[in-house]
C-alpha cells in the first residue's frame, strides 16, 4: 500500500483529517462526529485506517432500540477489516459492525449526481452504504481493492528458503551422516526434503547432488 507508514503515523495520531487529505479529499463528518471521537475505542493496538466517509445504511441487528429506518453510519477503511460505528440518537451506545478483508470479494463505487455509493461484495450477499461524499466512495473502492489484491498476493506467495540456509542445513545433515546418526536411505530421504523446500539453477542441484 502506497503510503502505508504516513496511514499509520496519522492513525496513531486519531488524525482522520489528514488521513483524508492524504487520499486528496475532505473529510466528512456529516452525522458521523460522535463516531469520529470514540473511533479511536474501536480500533486494534496494530490497525491502520486508510479511509473514511459516512454513509446510510439500513438498521441492523445490533442497532439500538431507540432507533428506526436507516442510520448514517461512520465507514472505515482500515488495514484489517471495514469498520462501521453507529452511535444511538437518544442513548451514548455505539453500535458496531466489522467485516474482515477475508470476507470480502470485491468493492465497488458508484457515484450519482450529488452522492455516492459503495458495494461490498461478500459473495453471499453485497453490503450497500448509500448517499456518501461524492468523491470518497472511488477513493474507499480503489484502496480496499488494492489492499486485498495484496493482501492476496502475500497470501499465495511461496515460501523461499535462502540458500545459506539451505546450505546450513545440509552441512548438518551431511555431519550426522558422517558420524552414523543417519543411514544411507535416512539421509537421501532428509536431502531430498530440503532440497524440495527451495527452487535451485541446475548448477546448484549438480553441485548438491555430490553431497
Amino acid at each position: 500500500m502506497d503510503n502505508f507508514d504516513k496511514y499509520a503515523e496519522y492513525t496513531k495520531e486519531n488524525n482522520w483529517e489528514k488521513i483524508c487529505k492524504l487520499n486528496n479529499v475532505k473529510i466528512d463528518s456529516f452525522g458521523t462526529k460522535k463516531e469520529l471521537k470514540v473511533l479511536p475505542k474501536f480500533l486494534e493496538s496494530d490497525e491502520v485506517v486508510f479511509a473514511l466517509t459516512s454513509g446510510i445504511m439500513e438498521q441492523t441487528e445490533t442497532s439500538s432500540s431507540f432507533d428506526f429506518g436507516t442510520n448514517t453510519w461512520l465507514v472505515v477503511l482500515t488495514s484489517d477489516r471495514f469498520l462501521f460505528l453507529d452511535s444511538a440518537m437518544l442513548t451514548s451506545s455505539v453500535d458496531s459492525q466489522s467485516i474482515r478483508h477475508d470476507r470480502v470479494q470485491a468493492v465497488s463505487a458508484s457515484q450519482g449526481f450529488m452522492f455516492g455509493k459503495i458495494m461490498v461484495d461478500l459473495g453471499s450477499r453485497v453490503l450497500v452504504i448509500d448517499n456518501c461524499q461524492k468523491a470518497t466512495v472511488s477513493v474507499i473502492a480503489d484502496l480496499a481493492n488494492k489492499w486485498l489484491k495484496e493482501l492476496g498476493d502475500k497470501a499465495n506467495k511461496p515460501q523461499i528458503i535462502s540458500a545459506a540456509s539451505i546450505f546450513d542445513k545440509l552441512e548438518q545433515l551431511v555431519k550426522l551422516h558422517s558420524m552414523g546418526a543417519l543411514s544411507d536411505e535416512e539421509f537421501k530421504t532428509a536431502k531430498v526434503k530440503i532440497l524440495s523446500s527451495s527452487e535451485f539453477t541446475e548448477e546448484k542441484e549438480q553441485f548438491l547432488s555430490s553431497l
